[in-house]
């Protein structure tokens, strides 16, 4: 009998959160999911049976879907290496400068220090916002998008030993073997959004997320718990 997985989907959408990859294998650019409306406690979510269900829990919605086959396994995190590092900031930083003139982004995206993804502003109103990749050594232009409501910020704001603190709490919580972690940084719109999105991805597809304001104190948290755990 096929197993289902558990979809996370963002309240008020039926967006659910994704491993979206482009052509090159790297994850696209998309708004993480909505953190949980209150903060207290340890969240989980798991497969309950044959049976779909939804659970609501503080204004967020766990779907839990039957039909689909089980996912594959995601690849084995090879060695653990700093999310980010100051060296890797400054150095974005100085390419975006000599590319746009300022270090002002939309929103950042951190795989690695050498996997980068960032949004800068437009220049006028009505024009879109360009994506940049960086590498390690080039920052690239590759694609645009509408800026929606986005608030811009100065990656100088960004304090990398606060990024690579939370990854490591995430790490902590975690209980299954680790794929990936990737974050994600957006000036909050809002008293209830918060400035980082962190997801460490486990083996069997279970994983931590934590949202973090810009000191890296968790204000919300999400555990994920392996289809594989029943």
């Amino acid at each position: 009998m096929s197993r289902g997985w558990r979809r996370y989907e963002r309240p008020g959408t039926d967006e659910v959160e994704r491993e979206d990859r482009d052509t090159d294998g790297r994850p696209l650019p998309q708004e993480p999911a909505a953190a949980p409306v209150a903060a207290s406690g340890r969240r989980t979510w798991r497969w309950a049976g044959p049976l779909a269900a939804a659970i609501v829990a503080g204004g967020v919605v766990f779907a839990l879907t039957r039909g689909e086959d089980a996912p594959p396994p995601l690849p084995r995190e090879a060695r653990y290496t700093p999310i980010i590092t100051a060296e890797a900031l400054d150095a974005i930083s100085a390419a975006l400068v000599r590319e746009t003139g300022r270090d002002e982004v939309l929103d950042l995206w951190i795989e690695d220090p050498a996997d980068m993804r960032l949004t800068t502003p437009p220049e006028r109103d009505g024009d879109l916002a360009d994506l940049w990749r960086w590498d390690g050594s080039v920052l690239e232009k590759w694609s645009a998008e509408q800026a929606r409501d986005r608030l811009p910020f100065s990656l100088a704001e960004i304090d990398p030993t606060a990024v690579v603190a939370l990854d490591e709490e995430a790490r902590d919580r975690s209980d299954g073997d680790i794929s990936s972690s990737r974050a994600h940084i957006a000036k909050p719109l809002t008293d209830r959004d918060h400035w980082i999105y962190l997801k460490v991805a486990e083996v069997d597809h279970g994983g931590v997320v934590l949202w973090a304001d810009l000191d890296g104190r968790v204000e919300s948290d999400l555990i994920n718990e392996s289809w594989r755990d029943d």
